[in-house]
């Protein structure tokens, strides 16, 4: 079986992520994840794919492996090995590998082992014996629809948002700068046959990195306080009837809570411009960009999906439910006392206040599928965290992961978050389906990284835009309970978008260098 080998070679250190990435990275596919502290927004580490040796996609139960190097096709070589009952075309440049769906009969933990189309990952992810802190490192997104290849959902036509069950990318070279150590490393995947070409390239990106002034990114503009004019699909009374209509259900009793959505579209020539105002105009603690060739998606997410640290074995999920307005003066600017106002009536809301504690024990039970007995705690209850435009109610929920177990079992348990789902988890997500009519893509997956030493890190893909054929598609959604108001249900998801339409409009207005302009926000179809 192919052999892998490791190689790092420390870089002169830059704290312009950005700067950096656009200075290092080809045209071409390549993504850009960064983190910050909460409370701070201190920057704490970016990840840099700078070139990828394999492209993984998966759609249903096949998952299409491309080598885009050398080292990409000792990468399908080794899949060849490892999983050569699965492996159903072959190409000189790539796989399609196709994996059944459980059988009927098995228990939970049986279905949660199952070989599926999860595999490639683990396998490539597993690769050098966790020999390495974060080689080989697997990064991209998991589409909110991978778990109709797990469970059975209703049928729908794809939507806008076009993106696969997932794309992740093998790195063969990448950039790791930890911003509270001050330092930067680039990493490099290789083989026998291609440790000296990869070595000489992570040299010469080091000399680049050495010769090249990185200035800091271009001074933001001064975005319009208004949200862009807008359409929505469905149209503020479509949802308004859609919310009506979901509450009838949770009457019934069929459901205890839903999170429904609506879209928006705008041009964007230029994602990556667009990356940079929103990192500006919204610091949170998960930022990333991916330019996947055929899709770019971009965000500032401020809720993790499931991370899980493997030197502790401790699997993380940081339930966000409870939104409200920044509090602001006539100017737009932030005011203290109407902010403090606004935290006061948020923690106060019983319907606020319901949803998240509905939210909360479903995050507890997602962990109890994959959990050490007597391990799971509430690690953090009911605090809030403030954005640029909205502060929410958080919690933190931990657990020890069960030693047979690993990162993808657990994300396999938990997807998709119930802040983006609904209670129980199952029936609402067939609601979802009924009532949107279309799969959402990436709109509720999530993106982030594998390592090779078995972590895992991913955020929920919300603040964020898809983008395709130079349109930019933001998706919000609003957990509806009994007691919910439809107006201010569609509020919500307008102000869950703001910030996004914001983003792509100044970026605009910096492309025309003309006066401000009031973007059209179009339908998508």
């Amino acid at each position: 079986m192919t052999q892998f080998c490791p190689l790092t070679v420390s870089a002169p250190y830059r704290a312009d992520a950005l700067a950096t990435f656009r200075l290092l990275r080809p045209r071409g596919e390549s993504v850009l994840l960064e983190s910050a502290d909460v409370k701070s927004k201190a920057h704490l580490r970016s990840l840099m794919l700078l070139s990828p040796a394999l492209r993984l996609t998966c759609h249903g139960q096949d998952v299409t492996a491309e080598a885009l190097s050398e080292t990409g096709q000792a990468a399908l070589e080794y899949l060849d090995a490892a999983l050569p009952e699965f492996v159903c075309a072959t190409s000189d440049q790539g796989r399609t590998l196709t994996f059944p769906p459980a059988p009927a009969g098995l228990n939970e933990a049986e279905r949660l082992q199952f070989p599926g189309n999860l595999e490639p990952l683990r396998v490539l992810q597993r690769a050098l014996g966790g020999a390495d802190e974060l080689q080989p490192l697997l990064l991209g997104v998991f589409g909110f629809d991978l778990l109709d290849t797990f469970e059975e959902l209703p049928t729908v036509p794809p939507g806008v948002n076009t993106c696969p069950d997932y794309r992740f990318y093998l790195a063969e070279t990448a950039l790791v700068l930890d911003h509270q150590l001050e330092t930067a490393t680039l990493l490099g995947l290789a083989t026998s046959g291609t440790q000296s070409s990869v070595g000489k390239r992570l040299a010469a990106l080091s000399e680049q990195l050495s010769d090249s002034a990185v200035t800091g990114t271009t001074p933001p503009s001064t975005p319009n306080a208004e949200i862009p004019e807008h359409r929505s699909f469905p149209s503020t009374p479509e949802f308004m009837a859609q919310v009506e209509e979901l509450k009838e259900h949770i009457s019934a009793g069929d459901i205890y809570q839903v999170v429904p959505s609506r879209r928006f579209s705008l041009p964007c020539p230029d994602a990556l411009a667009a990356y940079a105002e929103l990192k500006r105009l919204n610091p949170s603690p998960y930022l990333f960009y991916l330019d996947a060739g055929d899709f770019e998606l971009f965000g500032a997410s401020p809720e993790s999906a499931l991370k899980f640290t493997a030197q502790t074995r401790q699997a993380e999920l940081y339930p966000i439910a409870g939104t409200r307005p920044r509090g602001r003066d006539e100017r737009g600017q932030i005011c203290p006392e109407r902010d403090a106002r606004q935290e006061l009536e948020l923690r106060l809301d019983h319907k606020e206040l319901s949803e998240h504690l509905m939210l909360l024990d479903l995050a507890r039970n997602d962990l109890a599928r994959v959990a050490v007995p007597g391990t799971r705690q509430v690690a953090e209850l009911l605090q809030v965290d403030r954005y640029s435009q909205v502060m929410h109610l958080v919690s933190r929920v931990v657990a020890e992961l069960r030693p047979e177990l690993d990162a993808l079992d657990a994300y396999r348990a938990c997807m998709n978050m119930g802040t983006l789902s609904g209670a129980p988890k199952l029936e609402a997500m067939h609601l979802i389906r009924q009532t949107e009519g279309e799969r959402r893509g990436s709109y509720g997956g999530a993106v982030g990284y594998l390592a090779g030493n078995g972590d895992l890190d991913t955020c929920i893909v919300i603040r964020s835009g898809f983008v395709q054929g130079g349109v930019c598609t933001v998706q919000a959604g609003a957990g509806v309970v009994r007691d919910s108001d439809p107006a201010a249900e569609a509020a919500e998801t307008e102000a869950k978008a703001r910030a996004v339409l914001l983003a792509v409009a100044a970026a605009q207005k910096r492309e025309r260098s003309g006066p401000p302009v009031a973007a059209q926000v179009e339908v998508g179809a």
